[in-house]
């Protein structure tokens, strides 16, 4: 299993361009969907709002919660 490839460069970049436009599109994709999902907008804005706003709370304790409502829905 010690045998080596050589891949032309020319091939290589157009393997490179290739995997770039389909993360362009995969992303243009994914703005789409959530840009034609009324309810996900609205949910989003929402968000948004209470961010600004400064109704958050730190990482650690959202994480700290999150796991002890795991353990108690074991």
């Amino acid at each position: 299993m010690g045998a080596t490839v050589e891949i032309p460069v020319e091939l290589y970049n157009k393997w490179l361009r290739a995997g770039e436009a389909l993360d362009e599109w995969h992303d243009a994709f994914e703005d789409f969907l959530i840009f034609n999902n009324p309810a996900l907008v609205r949910r989003l804005r929402e968000a948004r709002q209470q961010q600004l706003s400064g109704k958050t709370r730190p990482w650690e304790e959202f994480k700290r919660d999150f796991a002890a409502s795991r353990k108690r829905a074991r």
